[in-house]
């Protein structure tokens, strides 16, 4: 994956300070001289493309989906630092149950 930029960043640390949960980006570091997690202060952040269009998108932090509030929220948040919302996409499970996706949100730069 491509490096993110850092407003995408800065976009995710406004949604979090909003009270939306959205899953941290974290890496293999060193931890009081061990090898540890270190988690950011800043969202997963995953790449995508909407028609043709490079983007990105953020996963929910939990199982759940995004409410009403939460939607208004990031789509605000989103529309004021030049990103247009492509989807929210909702909390699922496969069909045999093997596997569950996080609810997320697409979107790309305007």
């Amino acid at each position: 994956m491509k490096k993110s930029p850092e407003l995408v960043k800065q976009v995710s640390r406004e949604i979090i300070a909003a009270g939306v949960n959205l899953e941290m980006d974290w890496e293999f570091g060193d931890v009081d001289g061990g090898r540890g997690v270190i988690e950011h202060d800043y969202a997963y952040v995953g790449s995508g493309r909407y028609n043709g269009i490079e983007g990105f998108y953020f996963k929910r932090g939990d199982d759940d989906c995004f409410n009403g509030d939460e939607i208004k929220i990031v789509s605000d948040i989103l529309n004021k630092n030049g990103f247009e919302v492509e989807h929210f996409s909702p909390f699922e499970i496969e069909w045999d149950g093997d596997r569950a996706h996080r609810a997320s949100v697409g979107f790309y730069k305007k």
